[in-house]
């Protein structure tokens, strides 16, 4: 007995039993993370599911042949920190090039509410007051004042929620080999800028309406305060304090990062020609990024909001970006929703070739960030996402849930062809196809298009969700012969499109 209670008091053996164990903690803990990146990677979850049993559940690898998605890259948050990351496909299709941790791709629009974090740190520092109008900061370009500002100005808070009454919803970039404009060209719609000019067209404050032309009157603000390019303001004040040491408003790509660079690829798994189009517009879609990077910003938000424990912001700074803003679901630069589980803060951002999406609670210490190289990424994106919500237990599923009947395989086959109509102005061809016996849409717009699942509610009529041009539903029409004429698409957002079968 006393050489037993001699063998177990000596430091030796309390060292190597403390090695030993903290080295199980480890690996048992290597093995749950592991097990969680298993089970994510089988139960992506469609869209829309059936209201009566459990959500079927698809592997990553199949989902993305199914979309045509070259590479797809993930940063999943839990407990406050990035529990796992990781890289899946190519960055060019054809190639062997896998995507890793490291590959950057464009971050599209969710450059918006990164770029309006970093300027934040201005009116945290006393430099900017976000409640007073825009104009009182600009000095090398002004927004011109019209009938429409005589009492509500568009200050930086209406800007930063889209509140503040500007036009140009968006930018489609250049292609390679195309003059790039500067940023005044882009405000005052010069060439060869291809856009028109930034302008208010409604009362700023009184509603909610999406403008990238609005981001960039932010970005010429904040190279007039700063007297830097904001592209240099971001990698110091940002960038450099949060370690994402990846990120990097690159417009247009060259240098060193275009070598980790993910290439774009349209709705057919075709590259974008150059790789990518250029976004001279930084604040609108100009970020170039990693999903981990992303994740480290969204880390931070929550810290700062929930604990005071932000590296960088401020509990004041972080609370103002997730205030819900007048007329707006937006916060500052995030969108803003009530969820089960608490306020969730996210984004999403599309441009050509390329889609990403960022969201988070405020409260829970959980979040996701997911990227990909494809026209059809959304909808494959929201496929992880709602996979990651049921691993990790998320009080959110952001699964819609409703009466889906099983429509004969000879029906489905009659709504096979080729639909035209116009939208907008502008042709629209809709392609009706099969993927085994999945009901697929293939809409073409612009120059631009995707591929969606198709969800039926009836024999005739099938459910189109958000990752497609034309969101709605969708009615398939007959002639007296029993012969498949045209289809009708009554809109989300209100409306119909009229589309005849030509093929």
């Amino acid at each position: 007995m006393k050489k037993e209670m001699i063998k177990r008091h000596n430091p030796l053996f309390i060292i190597v039993f403390v090695i030993f164990s903290v080295a199980a903690c480890s690996s048992n803990r290597t093995d749950i993370i592991q097990s969680r990146i298993d089970a994510v990677e089988k139960s992506l979850i469609a869209a829309v599911v059936n209201d009566t049993g459990s959500p079927a559940c698809m592997t990553l690898q199949d989902r993305m042949q199914h979309y045509k998605v070259p590479g797809i890259s993930i940063a999943v948050i839990n407990n406050g920190k990035i529990e796992w990351a990781k890289g899946y496909g190519v960055t060019e299709a054809g190639s062997t090039q896998a995507v890793t941790t490291d590959t950057v791709f464009q971050a599209c629009s969710v450059s918006k509410p990164v770029s309006v974090t970093g300027i934040m740190l201005l009116a945290q520092s006393g430099v900017i007051d976000i409640s007073r109008n825009v104009n009182d900061y600009l000095t090398s370009w002004h927004l011109a004042d019209n009938d429409l500002t005589t009492t509500d100005k568009a200050t930086i808070q209406r800007l930063m929620s889209h509140t503040g009454g500007t036009n140009v919803s968006g930018y489609g970039g250049y292609p390679a080999g195309s003059a790039i404009p500067m940023l005044l060209q882009i405000l005052n719609g010069a060439p060869p800028a291809d856009t028109e000019p930034v302008c208010v067209i409604y009362i700023p404050g009184s509603r909610y309406s999406y403008s990238g032309g609005g981001m960039e009157v932010l970005q010429q603000m904040t190279e007039d305060v700063t007297g830097m390019p904001f592209q240099n303001y971001m990698k110091n004040n940002l960038f450099s304090s949060l370690g994402m040491n990846s990120s990097d408003f690159v417009q247009p790509m060259t240098g060193p990062m275009a070598a980790w660079a993910a290439k774009g690829h349209d709705m057919d798994s075709i590259m974008i020609p150059g790789g990518w189009r250029t976004y001279p517009e930084l604040i609108a879609a100009g970020l170039w990024t990693t999903p981990s990077e992303l994740a480290m910003l969204l880390i931070e938000v929550q810290k700062a909001a929930t604990a005071d424990k932000g590296a960088l912001l401020t509990r004041q700074t972080a609370m103002s970006i997730l205030t819900q803003r007048p007329n707006s679901s937006m916060g500052l630069g995030f969108a803003l929703e009530n969820g089960s589980g608490g306020l969730m803060f996210n984004h999403s951002g599309s441009t050509f070739g390329y889609k990403s999406y960022v969201t988070a609670y405020r409260d829970r210490g959980q979040g996701v960030v997911v990227m990909a190289n494809g026209d059809n990424g959304l909808a494959l994106i929201m496929e992880v996402v709602r996979a990651v919500a049921k691993v990790y237990g998320w009080p959110d599923t952001f699964v819609q849930k409703t009466g889906l009947v099983v429509v004969p395989l000879v029906i489905l086959q009659s709504y096979v062809g080729i639909y035209t109509a116009t939208f907008e102005g502008h042709p629209l061809q809709l392609e009706i196809y099969l993927d085994g016996n999945i009901p697929m849409i293939k809409t073409a717009l612009m120059g631009t298009g995707n591929r969606s699942d198709l969800y039926p509610t009836a024999m005739d009529t099938f459910l189109l969700k958000e990752d497609t041009i034309v969101p709605g539903t969708i009615t398939f029409l007959k002639d007296g012969s029993d012969k498949v004429t045209s289809l009708t698409i009554t809109l989300l957002e209100g409306g119909t499109i009229v589309a005849a079968k030509i093929l």
